[in-house]
């Protein structure tokens, strides 16, 4: 593995910190268009590249159309709607709170490999699982019970963070496979463009329809932020990371992405956390750098 890529890793973790800051900032909008309108602004940047990757395509086979197609549906479109629509609820979840509930991806991750690849887990796999899932009920109900009288806008908001966090893990294993088929690039492209009909098909069904011309000039910029900055750089830095670091050393560097919602969440948006989410937050942080740290059994 070279040195130094890690670094790419980090940053991405960084724009994708900024990135849920900009999602806040489209609260108005419904989440399926902002991940449609975020979609093609990026094949739109991507498209001259498009050419070189042709060839790169037509050697997949019907195995691996399957598996880009379910990385977009599930992580690219339901994913980030997900993401936006748990963002989008301002008054009812800390920003710090939406993004530190994603550390529970890599739950997901090993459940999908356990059953897909059939790889083992031992008994401490399990221990700690349940202990991030614990540790992201007290993040999200400091309280400790959720308020479930009149369809409680908090329990709605964590269960959408949740929702993301479980997209976004169980596609690790087929972002990894496709990887193999792929160059990183390429992958991103076809990803975003798979995205595009998908996300459009969500809006007709969530009959949204939010005018353009609704749509501000600051939002315009931060759709256009989106796509090119934490879309864009972010995706290409955190594969190219990926593809040339150790996966214990890349778990490190991806705790970039809470630690700078932290920062924004508390000197930007003066997200306050209460005694329990700040331990809870601290156990499942801890509790999944430790599982990833674990060996496998074989």
């Amino acid at each position: 593995m070279r040195r130094g890529y890690s670094f790419l890793i980090i940053l991405a973790g960084v724009l994708w910190g900024f990135d849920g800051l900009l999602r806040r900032n489209l609260a108005g909008i419904p989440s399926t268009q902002v991940v449609l309108y975020e979609h093609i602004f990026r094949v739109v940047i991507l498209l001259p590249f498009l050419p070189k990757f042709i060839k790169e395509y037509k050697q997949l086979k019907k195995k691996d159309w399957l598996t880009i197609t379910a990385i977009a549906v599930f992580s690219g479109a339901l994913g980030t709607t997900f993401y936006t629509a748990a963002l989008s609820q301002v008054n009812s979840i800390s920003y710090s709170v939406v993004v530190l509930l994603q550390q529970v991806r890599p739950i997901f991750a090993i459940a999908l490999a356990t059953l897909v690849l059939k790889e083992k887990i031992n008994k401490k796999y399990i221990t700690f699982a349940i202990l991030a899932l614990v540790s992201a009920y007290f993040l999200s109900f400091p309280d400790f019970r959720p308020n479930f009288i009149g369809g409680s806008a908090e329990l709605k908001a964590s269960l959408l963070a949740l929702a993301a966090a479980a997209m976004w893990g169980s596609t690790v294993v087929l972002s990894k496979m496709l990887l193999s088929k792929l160059s990183y690039l390429a992958a991103v492209t076809l990803r975003f463009i798979i995205v595009i009909p998908v996300a459009y098909i969500l809006t007709l069904i969530m009959g949204h329809n939010y005018p353009l011309s609704s749509i501000s000039a600051q939002q315009w910029q931060n759709l256009l932020y989106l796509a090119l900055v934490t879309g864009v750089f972010g995706f290409i830095a955190y594969y190219k990371g990926l593809k040339h670091t150790e996966v214990k050393i890349a778990t490190f560097s991806e705790f970039a992405w809470p630690a700078s919602a932290a920062f924004i969440g508390f000197f930007w948006l003066g997200d306050r956390l209460t005694v329990i989410q700040i331990i809870a937050a601290m156990v499942l942080v801890s509790d999944i750098l430790v599982m990833s740290l674990l060996p496998k059994d074989k």
